[in-house]
């Protein structure tokens, strides 16, 4: 195996990998369950109440 081929075959399986790992980061952001987690987190900052600390 020569270093063209290897390369090859690392940059392929990465693009691969990156692909499958974005995919489910996806799917588990827009999954049914998490989605009152979200919700809370997302309205956060619009719910307490903006003063000086302490």
């Amino acid at each position: 195996m020569d270093n063209a081929t290897f390369v090859f075959i690392a940059k392929s399986w990465g693009a691969l990998y990156m692909l499958i790992f974005f995919l489910v980061c996806v799917i588990w952001t827009y999954w049914p369950s998490n989605r009152e987690k979200y919700e809370t987190a997302a309205n956060q900052p619009l719910h307490e109440e903006d003063k000086p600390w302490q």
